[in-house]
């Protein structure tokens, strides 16, 4: 019995410290808005996103980032070359096309 009640307690803290660390790579990225597309590339590389996809839409460009990590999918929305804004979105948005 006792052993039952420590894996689902371990298994609690590692799922609830998994979610953590997710969250905080999205917060991580929130200080590149309003940079120049190119400047939030490089930093997105540098903090281990890696780009997916990019698809265009009403003026507006989205890129698709996956972090290598933890698999975080972000969604990029760029206006006039700049990032407006950074989203965490889905896995199934950072499947490249085929």
């Amino acid at each position: 019995m006792i052993n039952k009640m420590m894996i689902f307690m371990i298994g609690s803290v590692v799922i609830v410290l998994t979610g953590c660390a997710k969250d905080t790579v999205t917060h991580s990225v929130k200080d590149l808005v309003g940079v120049r597309g190119s400047s939030g590339e490089n930093a997105l590389e540098a903090r281990g996103f890696v780009w997916v996809k990019t698809e265009k839409s009403d003026g507006s460009a989205y890129s698709y980032w996956k972090h290598d990590q933890s698999g975080q999918c972000l969604k990029v929305s760029m206006t006039d070359g700049r990032y407006a804004s950074l989203v965490k979105t889905v896995p199934f948005e950072c499947k490249k096309r085929q």
